[in-house]
């Protein structure tokens, strides 16, 4: 079996099985969960990708083994509610996707939990209205209800109906107003759900400068880890750690 830490080749997607009887299986869904999620957690290439990935290691650091093994089950769908299925993890970050023999595709896992869900039924109105975009398209073709549409949007009644249902806020509607005061007033806007901070508008360049202080400090712990590893190979000849190396090369 390959010890390689990862994959120089093409990613090769396999098809999902949709029609095994294991794919809406809770329990080995949950197992792959879990057999993902580790090796997600051991890697962290994709924390930067969007919110799937912090959220799955804030659980896992947040537990009290700092494993995955910690996290309990009923929070994995923690994780799925985040994933938006972009694909970026899988086609541009992951060294573990196949040929790898690990066989990591991210977005086809969440693909089967949010399917799961789906058919146990733990899915909001908000949900399966918004997500299908074909029928409410062809919906909003029809002249009339555009126009309804369009006329309800302009009545705080029907607004704060609309919120209860399908979760319209006001962000929505007002958003060009929000978004000239974080670009030209460079005011941050804090998104929250409920009474809970979740998200932040900020102007670019603080973005910037923000990712430029995290790579700042990224690399400083490299260097701890560097000036680790450094103290714990000095007790070792250069011969013993050349062997080392050739020996993990060969296997």
């Amino acid at each position: 079996m390959s010890t390689r830490e990862g994959s120089l080749e093409a990613p090769t997607r396999h098809p999902i099985d949709w029609k095994s009887p294991d794919f809406h299986d809770e329990e080995k869904l949950n197992a792959e969960l879990h057999r993902v999620y580790d090796i997600c957690h051991g890697c962290r290439r994709c924390v930067s990708l969007c919110t799937a990935f912090p959220t799955l290691f804030d659980l896992v650091d947040e537990s009290k083994t700092g494993e995955v093994d910690g996290v309990d089950t009923k929070d994995f769908g923690k994780v799925v509610d985040q994933c938006y299925l972009c694909d970026l993890c899988y086609m541009t970050k992951c060294p573990y996707v196949p040929p790898h023999q690990w066989n990591v595709d991210f977005p086809h896992l969440m693909l089967r939990a949010k399917a799961v869900r789906f058919r146990k039924g733990e899915v909001r109105f908000r949900d399966r209205l918004l997500s299908a975009t074909d029928a409410i398209g062809k919906l909003a073709a029809i002249p009339v209800v555009a126009q309804t549409v369009n006329l309800m949007n302009n009545n705080g009644a029907a607004r704060a109906l609309m919120q209860k249902i399908i979760g319209v806020t006001e962000l929505q509607r007002k958003f060009r107003s929000f978004f000239e005061d974080v670009v030209r007033k460079r005011t941050p806007l804090v998104l929250t759900r409920g009474s809970r901070p979740e998200a932040a508008l900020i102007p670019y360049e603080d973005y910037l400068r923000f990712q430029q202080m995290q790579e700042s400090e990224v690399l400083a712990r490299f260097d701890q880890v560097w000036t680790r590893l450094a103290q714990l190979n000095a007790s070792f000849s250069e011969e013993e750690i050349a062997a080392d190396i050739r020996d993990a090369r060969q296997g």
